[in-house]
């Protein structure tokens, strides 16, 4: 992975730092690495709590890359449902507490 990388803080506790310098666009690259992380934490069962933070300075992640909307919207995941999609509803029902550590700017996708 190269975007993300995973920290044991403590047995139960690992952090994972999103780094896509200068500004931590997010592209469909980026959507699949986080997929992965995802599935490689659900499936570890010593893991409880993620936090979630930015190894880029002053934004804990951006813009979508509009240029790889194309590549985003072909991935998919289970049942063929879009990865993005996917990948939330996994988080959102994972076996461990997610945590933003936010210090800076985080935006939407916009044009």
């Amino acid at each position: 992975m190269t975007q993300f990388q995973i920290k044991t803080v403590a047995p139960k506790i690992r952090r994972v730092t999103f780094n896509n310098p200068p500004v931590n666009v997010i592209g469909a690259d980026t959507v699949a690495e986080l997929s992965a992380v995802v599935d490689e934490l659900s499936q570890d069962e010593h893991v409880q709590v993620v936090i979630f933070d930015s190894g880029t300075p002053e934004y804990f992640y951006n813009h979508s890359d509009l240029g790889q909307v194309p590549e985003l919207l072909a991935q998919t995941g289970a049942d063929s449902t879009p990865l993005f999609t996917d990948l939330s509803i996994r988080l959102a029902s994972a076996p461990f507490i997610s945590i933003a550590a936010i210090r800076g700017r985080t935006a939407a996708a916009t044009s």
